[in-house]
């Protein structure tokens, strides 16, 4: 072999490397974990914020990769072509063919790109500096790709950019963390609890007006002391005439303030302005609300001005963390199981839970509450026994407490089952 020959041998192996070093580069890259550049540039790690700079161009970044890949496949073909027609003659150009193409798509693609998609972070921190200088060598090539790209883009009118990362994603990301032991249970159950507070409307978690613990304006502290010493809660709704004339909330420490020490006692002096919220309000915005006010509790109307019920903080968190029972709280058990399929329970119970634990569709649009729904299907005031079909769920009345339904009998059909 003639050291010509030999010349282009060596550099046609010299391609080869290039060209396996263009296509490992742009699997890295455009594989790299955006998140975890954020988290190492945070970090300070040596490098991290070049390349997320680098990152934030791919039309450039990807133009120098593929200008630079195409100059070298193009070289190696050239210098591959001259040396088997040296060697073989009128045969050269298809021992070229049958030689070259199989050899670049196993060595400089397959074999790189694999390696690359594997280890992504670690090639990409090493080839950083050597494509930075590519990007710097081809600038007005890249730029003039560059441009032609961007103007055929606008002509075809691609989908806009998504962003870095969908709730979807989080939310997958949160289950699969579950599953491989980094996120508890509770903490995956907390985290979806934050992404719900926006579907989540005061009407679902208020306090219902029939079990609000409201003082009427002008009543004196000795009849009001025995009323904070029972209640299981420590801000009242202070109203005039009825609950929908509220004129403030009080704090139980305000009125026991007057213990052993006998002012004047006025709960209208007491009383904090109250704070209207209307039942549709997402529980995200009036959380921000309570937060900006500092606030813990609000009234809540409906379209017609007239007060609903309550809504507290502790409501809005319940709704994140789960459950809160302290010292003054009995536990409810608003469900219970009878049998296969077969549940009793309290009438209070959240249509949203429900849907939720048991895998089931039922509306929430104009009933919050299974008994509410029971109420609105029937269209009557359900006595013990009632009952009706609700998206193949049978329901019957099994408890009846001065009109109110206090416990209802589910049978689900064949499928559903309830969730931990």
């Amino acid at each position: 072999m003639s050291e010509a020959q030999l010349f282009h041998l060596a550099t046609l192996g010299i391609l080869f490397v290039l060209s396996a070093f263009f296509s490992g580069s742009e699997t890295a890259l455009m594989s790299l974990d955006k998140l975890r550049l954020k988290y190492l540039v945070e970090k300070r790690r040596s490098g991290a914020d070049r390349l997320e700079a680098v990152l934030e161009h791919p039309d450039r970044l990807l133009s120098a990769i593929l200008v630079g890949n195409n100059l070298v496949n193009i070289a190696a073909s050239v210098f591959a072509t001259t040396l088997f027609v040296e060697l073989y003659g009128d045969r050269g150009e298809l021992m070229t063919i049958l030689v070259l193409t199989p050899l670049l798509l196993i060595f400089s693609e397959v074999c790189p790109k694999t390696y690359a998609a594997r280890y992504p972070e670690k090639l990409s921190f090493l080839v950083l500096r050597p494509i930075l200088v590519v990007m710097w060598v081809l600038t007005p090539v890249v730029w003039m790709v560059t441009g032609v790209s961007r103007l055929l883009t606008r002509l075809l009118k691609g989908e806009a950019a998504r962003p870095l990362i969908s709730e979807d994603e989080i939310r997958s990301i949160i289950s699969v963390g579950e599953q491989t032991g980094v996120v508890a249970k509770e903490q995956r159950r907390m985290l979806h609890g934050v992404f719900e507070l926006s579907q989540i409307r005061v009407r679902d978690v208020m306090i219902p007006r029939t079990e609000v613990v409201g003082i009427e304006v002008g009543e004196s502290f000795e009849s009001v002391l025995p009323i904070v010493q029972q209640a299981r809660h420590s801000r009242f709704p202070v109203y005039e005439g009825s609950l929908d004339n509220v004129v403030g909330v009080i704090h139980s420490k305000d009125i026991l303030n007057f213990v052993g020490n006998r002012g004047e006692f006025s709960l209208r002096e007491l009383a904090r302005p109250p704070y209207f919220v209307p039942e549709s309000k997402p529980i995200e915005t009036l959380l921000q609300s309570f937060r900006r006010r500092h606030l813990h509790l609000a009234m809540v109307i409906d379209e017609y001005g007239g007060v609903e019920g309550i809504v507290t903080l502790e409501d809005i968190v319940e709704e994140i963390i789960g459950e809160i029972q302290d010292e003054y709280d009995v536990e409810e058990v608003l469900v219970r199981e009878l049998g296969p399929g077969r549940f009793l329970v309290d009438g209070s119970a959240s249509l949203r839970t429900l849907n939720r634990r048991f895998k089931l569709k039922f509306s929430e649009e104009h009933a919050n509450t299974l008994a509410g729904l029971l109420m609105r299907t029937l269209g009557t005031i359900p006595q013990e026994g009632d009952g009706c079909q609700v998206d193949g769920v049978t329901l019957t009345v099994r408890k009846v407490v001065d009109r109110r339904v206090e416990a209802i009998e589910m049978l689900l059909p064949e499928g559903p089952r309830p969730t931990p």
